[in-house]
């Protein structure tokens, strides 16, 4: 059984290969915010900290 990848991912790799958000977001037929949301969850992981109050998270 083949495990589909989410929209959401999937409008993520877009972004990452030059397209906006909201391009990316009509691209996969989904709403912008959730692109957005998204890429702001994504961002704060890498930076280390909490996606949903920004305090750093311990190693």
């Amino acid at each position: 059984m083949k495990r589909l990848v989410p929209k959401t991912h999937q409008a993520i790799e877009w972004v990452g290969k030059g397209l906006s958000a909201a391009q990316a977001a009509r691209k996969m037929e989904i709403s912008e915010s959730s692109v957005y949301a998204a890429l702001r969850k994504f961002k704060a992981k890498d930076s280390g900290c909490c996606p949903t109050c920004g305090q750093k998270v311990r190693k």
